[in-house]
């Protein structure tokens, strides 16, 4: 982790223009640990949100087989969409969210952040998806970003230079580490 997945998702998912282009949009947190009810339970809340509806009660007591096909009536009627699974830790997570997902994608956007390759591959199921593999930080990137962030003027103090340059390689090119 901390090579900047979520930070970059969530640039474009607040993007201006994305957020133009699909009105209706969700970002949920999936983690190790998801309660998968609750987690649609969120989605669910966020998508009436986006479109100023009140969310039913009735949620409360669906069970996860009727969830999932609730989020799918609503997303097939709800217009342009883009929904951000952020931080997805198993294949299984998405085999079950899959099935709450209308068919085909209809200029729909479903964008998620793994640091797990099978997960990112099995999310990959129409021929336009694509995966995206973040990469650390050249040792010059890494560089610009550290002086950018710490120093005012954006360069490194010579006293200082033997330390950051070992700050630096800890970090090794992960800009979060």
């Amino acid at each position: 982790g901390g090579v900047g997945k979520t930070t970059l998702v969530k640039k474009v998912h607040e993007d201006p223009e994305v957020r133009k282009n699909f009105p209706v949009r969700a970002w949920v947190t999936v983690s190790q640990t998801c309660d998968f009810p609750k987690l649609l339970r969120d989605l669910i809340r966020q998508l009436n949100k986006d479109l100023d509806k009140s969310v039913p009660q009735s949620i409360e007591s669906m069970t996860t087989a009727e969830l999932k096909e609730f989020v799918k009536d609503f997303l097939r009627r709800a217009g342009r969409y883009a929904i951000v699974f952020d931080d997805v830790w198993d294949v299984e997570f998405w085999n079950e969210i899959k099935f709450a997902l209308p068919e085909g994608n209809y200029g729909n956007r479903v964008m998620l952040t793994t640091r797990k390759a099978d997960v990112a591959s099995a999310s990959c199921t129409e021929s336009q998806d694509y995966v995206y593999k973040m990469e650390p930080l050249s040792i010059e990137d890494s560089w610009t970003l550290f002086c950018n962030k710490i120093f005012k003027g954006n360069r490194c103090p010579a006293h200082l230079m033997d330390v950051a340059k070992a700050v630096l390689d800890k970090c090794d090119g992960l800009p979060l580490a």
